[in-house]
């Protein structure tokens, strides 16, 4: 089956953060910025992050970008010793 392909026209608008949110330029900062405020403008400079879950994870899906969890090492101070008793280890042959 062939490869999912990045959709080069939400890759250029937006961007994925490390902690998966989605941020993107406000709109309304191109052109007729004569009769906008000095303030209006800068804040029209910073990017801003998408409030909708629904639409971020769908701009997720379409870039191809997981979201990123903890390491399994942080998840729990004794996530490794309930790891080790679920998964017992080969038990030695009975030799007699």
């Amino acid at each position: 089956m062939p490869k999912m392909k990045t959709h080069k026209g939400t890759k250029k608008r937006f961007k994925v953060t490390a902690t998966g949110k989605v941020t993107h330029k406000r709109c309304g900062s191109s052109h007729l910025n004569s009769h906008k405020s000095g303030n209006k403008i800068r804040q029209l400079r910073k990017k801003t992050v998408l409030r909708v879950k629904a639409d971020a994870a769908r701009l997720r899906l379409a870039m191809r970008v997981r979201r990123r969890g903890k390491p399994p090492q942080e998840l729990e101070p004794g996530a490794e010793g309930a790891q080790a008793a679920a998964t017992p280890e080969a038990a030695p042959a009975d030799q007699g």
